[in-house]
């Protein structure tokens, strides 16, 4: 009895002995992790100026992505100076040469039914669409209603020149042979004798647009043919004037204010220059899009995380558009100023037209856009590391 009671405390004692050994282990683990987090928490600067140089390391471009760097920033240099540059303005003869011959073989060719040659009230006969110029040209009896129609300001204060609103109210007024002002009066257009005794398109009358509309939908049901040969003359004419000196204004301007279109486009602000702004963003834009595409094509798992690798892609189109633009504005500069200083305003002209409006804008777009995705790359990849750091290895108790 007495030996069983033995063995049994002999049993307890060893198995608290054991317990204790183990609670000594589990307490010496904790303190030794105690003291590696507090250093470093201790050193937690010196750290991070460490992971800081391991992205930076990670992250900076190699070889292959300087290649690629060159081919981007020659790719965007050749965009700017051979694709995009602002075309040269022409007098109103030399700009519409081309529609005109457009229009010519499109219209030659178009047959008139019989009965469908005469103009009335509302009704422009379809040999009056296909042979005579578009009725919202006409500046004859302008001045009968104090319209300001006179040179180029008519562009300015007619809808059917509004590359938004004309085409609508410029393929009404052209089936309706009529005209529609800024204001969105309408007015008859009707040949009339001027002093010599020739006759010319006149504003004669008042007309009301809402019936013109009225008018246009009605016979674009009865005459298809109409409406389809009043929207090509829109479109040609438009065209016509796009890349005239005077230009046409931005689109919906002209209802807003004609007097500050005009005034926009003198001073080079019209849809000629802003269609050529958005080739030129486009075309940037296109450039930045394949170099990034093929890029990612030469990534391995040997290079690290994929968003590290991103981050180079990033740093190529940062660089190449930041050099490209650098370089154009510096170029643009020096032709500027050797034309002031040889008083030649030709070299000026020529020097503004190769001025990359929409590509400064993406590589103002992309130093933004890229600096915040590095920014958080980087952030990740700190906080990830410092974590790692910090949490060690899973303790167990």
């Amino acid at each position: 009895m007495a030996s069983r009671k033995y063995e049994n405390l002999k049993k307890q004692k060893q198995t608290i002995l054991l317990d204790a050994k183990r609670d000594t282990a589990a307490f010496d683990r904790i303190s030794k992790e105690a003291r590696r987090v507090s250093e470093v928490s201790a050193n937690a600067a010196v750290i991070l100026r460490d992971l800081d140089r391991q992205f930076e390391q990670a992250t900076k471009l190699t070889g292959t992505d300087i290649s690629f760097l060159f081919f981007a920033t020659a790719l965007q240099c050749i965009r700017q100076y051979l694709l995009t540059p602002f075309k040269e303005r022409m007098t109103d003869k030399e700009s519409a040469k081309e529609a005109h011959e457009e229009e010519r073989n499109l219209f030659g060719s178009v047959s008139v039914p019989d009965g469908q040659d005469k103009t009335k009230r509302y009704y422009a006969s379809l040999n009056d669409i296909i042979l005579q110029g578009v009725p919202y040209d006409t500046q004859f009896g302008s001045a009968d209603f104090q319209l300001g129609l006179s040179g180029s300001a008519h562009r300015f204060r007619t809808l059917g020149h509004d590359p938004l609103f004309g085409w609508v109210f410029g393929t009404a007024n052209i089936m309706t042979s009529t005209l529609t002002d800024w204001a969105f009066q309408s007015y008859h257009i009707k040949p009339s004798p001027m002093a010599d005794g020739r006759m010319k398109p006149k504003i004669v009358q008042h007309a009301s647009t809402m019936l013109m509309m009225e008018k246009v939908i009605e016979r674009s049901k009865t005459e298809p043919q109409a409406l389809a040969l009043a929207v090509i003359k829109q479109r040609l004419h438009l065209k016509s004037d796009l890349f005239s000196i005077a230009g046409l204004p931005l689109p919906g301007m002209t209802a807003l204010s004609p007097d500050a279109a005009q005034m926009l486009a003198e001073h080079g602000v019209d849809t000629a220059n802003m269609l050529t702004v958005g080739k030129q963003a486009a075309y940037s834009i296109l450039i930045n899009t394949m170099i990034a595409m093929i890029h990612g094509l030469f990534y391995e798992e040997s290079f690290g995380a994929r968003n590290l690798y991103d981050v180079r892609t990033r740093k190529i189109l940062t660089y190449s558009n930041l050099i490209a633009s650098a370089s154009n504005l510096i170029a643009v500069a020096i032709m500027e100023a050797m034309a002031v200083a040889t008083s030649n305003a030709e070299l000026g002209r020529n020097g503004l037209r190769y001025l990359d409006v929409g590509g400064l804008a993406v590589t103002i777009y992309r130093i933004v856009s890229d600096r915040k995705f590095i920014k958080q790359v980087k952030q990740e990849f700190l906080e990830k590391e410092f974590y790692q750091l910090v949490m060690g290895e899973t303790i167990e108790i």
